[in-house]
């Protein structure tokens, strides 16, 4: 039986490639001698790392709206609501009532409410996918995170609101 020089780094990294490296050749061919069995040729197929569709919801009943009344109200209301609280109100009468400053200024105080920070569950229930499809999708770039002082990760809803444009979650109609 035929020795050859096996190198065991690249037959690793082979693994990822498309095509056959010369060292899985190498061990085709050694292989194909010794057993005098033609060799048939590695199906290679190139995956494609794309965000998966999460499930769909089972059919809303026609008596149940699919937007909740109440938070559809809340939601046309709210520009012109958080423009009011942004322009007309400042912190100069409840300073008067509490010592020392504030720990974050009115302006930061509005983002923080508009763009909450989420955990991981909230987020895989906004996007219909378990948690490790969470972990997955930060792991390789696409959405966007930081981290806790204890290494949770946390979302931003502003976050996933692009992560959805730019992945085309929606539903197929």
């Amino acid at each position: 039986m035929k020795t050859s020089n096996f190198d065991p780094l690249a037959y690793i990294e082979s693994a990822f490639l498309d095509q056959p490296s010369a060292a899985e050749k190498a061990i085709n061919q050694s292989t194909e001698e010794s057993d005098k069995v033609p060799n048939t040729p590695k199906k290679f197929r190139k995956t494609v790392m794309s965000a998966p569709r999460p499930r769909r919801a089972s059919a809303p009943s026609a008596t149940e709206p699919a937007i909740d009344p109440e938070i559809q109200e809340i939601w046309n209301t709210l520009p012109k609501n958080v423009e009011f609280l942004c322009s007309f109100y400042d912190d100069s009468v409840t300073a008067n009532y509490y010592r020392g400053e504030f720990r974050e200024s009115r302006k930061d105080l509005i983002r923080r409410l508009l763009d909450p920070e989420l955990s991981l569950e909230e987020t895989s229930r906004l996007l219909g996918v378990c948690p490790a499809t969470v972990r997955r999708y930060t792991n390789r770039g696409w959405l966007t995170h930081h981290r806790t002082n204890g290494g949770q990760r946390r979302f931003r809803l502003s976050d996933i609101v692009k992560f959805v444009e730019k992945h085309g979650r929606f539903p197929e109609e």
